[in-house]
């Protein structure tokens, strides 16, 4: 085997580093700053990843907040629906029974001036029933003297009364 030189080693060390180098400025230059993006996009995800879990719990955390708040509005909102429907309940009840007492009233009202009515109806036709019987049988006693008759009808209808 032949034996290497030791300029002929040194030469290829030399290139070889040379070779190194112009590789490394190729891949910096042409390459490099693509994949050290790449790289650092990638740092970015991966961080953001670490952090999406606290960041999902903090918003979960918010949107179970929000959902109690809106459910603690709605009941009170129905709490107070339901007052609200109690009084006018009520109200609408009493307005009822007071309409149904007034027409009761009037009804009884209307009653009692109708009887009324018809108590004084009866009590002058029977007074005028009585002095046209009377007036029959006095003429019938007393045919002739017609001055008589009156009083003696006018004396019946005071005892009477």
């Amino acid at each position: 085997m032949e034996e290497l030189s030791t300029t002929t080693v040194l030469l290829n060390v030399s290139i070889q580093i040379l070779n190194l180098v112009v590789f490394f400025l190729l891949f910096k230059f042409l390459l490099g700053d693509t994949v050290a993006k790449w790289l650092e996009e990638r740092e970015h995800l991966l961080k953001k990843l670490k952090n999406a879990e606290s960041e999902y719990n903090d918003i979960i955390k918010q949107a179970e907040s929000k959902k109690d708040n809106i459910l603690s509005d709605a009941l009170q909102k129905q709490k107070t629906i339901l007052n609200e429907w109690e009084i006018l309940n009520k109200k609408l009840s009493q307005e009822t029974l007071e309409d149904a007492k007034r027409k009761a009233d009037m009804i009884i009202e209307h009653a009692s001036t109708e009887t009324k009515r018809i108590q004084d109806e009866l009590t002058k036709n029977r007074e005028l029933s009585v002095k046209n019987t009377t007036k029959l049988v006095v003429k019938k006693i007393f045919n002739e003297k017609k001055d008589l008759q009156d009083d003696y009808i006018n004396t019946i209808i005071k005892d009477l009364n």
